[in-house]
């Protein structure tokens, strides 16, 4: 992505985290970067480019957290953990980007989104469910627990704190909350010694 595009994918998010998504129109992003509406469609052909943009924005994303644990040493607990307060960080660096990055209802219009939205989101699954069967193998983790769940009770209830924090205009600090929430959870799935 240029960083032209890079810089639209941003406006755009922001306009829609702002204004909804209706309000996502060609006249709307110009407006705000300060530029005529044909010079937008240098960079795209039209509104679902850009919202494919935004999809592939929110996979590079993914995919960059994913290379930085995999680049370190760190034990399927910690990796766990490294992925979940990543999201956490950024999302409070970027609130706008957490209100779009779990809105599926914006892709819900095109099957072509809700694919490509499904891929990212098994991305993330098979990753942390790879990191969940590693830690039971080596006893970190409880083998007594169904991967998938542990999986549905890690990102679905980041996915939970994440939107009470959205819906109550950031009233909290996400990133202790967050660390709070996964500790917990750490404790119920972590194989006592």
């Amino acid at each position: 992505m240029t960083k032209r595009q890079m810089e639209i994918v941003q406006a755009a998010i922001g306009l829609i985290a702002r204004e909804g998504y209706e309000k996502l129109t060609t006249k709307n992003i110009a407006a705000e970067l300060g530029v005529t509406d044909a010079a937008l469609y240098r960079h795209f052909d039209s509104k679902k480019d850009l919202i494919k943009m935004i999809l592939h924005h929110f996979e590079n994303i993914s995919c960059q957290v994913i290379s930085s644990i995999e680049s370190k040493d760190l034990s399927p607990m910690e990796k766990i953990r490294y992925f979940v307060m990543n999201r956490y960080e950024m999302f409070k660096g970027d609130p706008e980007l957490a209100m779009i990055m779990f809105s599926e209802e914006l892709f819900q219009n095109d099957h072509s989104f809700e694919e490509h939205l499904l891929s990212i989101m098994h991305i993330h699954r098979d990753q942390i469910m790879g990191y969940i069967m590693q830690g039971q193998k080596l006893g970190e983790i409880r083998s007594d627990l169904n991967p998938m769940n542990v999986f549905r009770m890690i990102v679905g209830s980041m996915r939970m704190l994440v939107t009470q924090w959205n819906l109550s205009k950031h009233a909290f600090d996400l990133e202790l909350e967050g660390k709070s929430l996964f500790n917990t959870i750490k404790k119920l799935i972590e194989e006592k010694r």
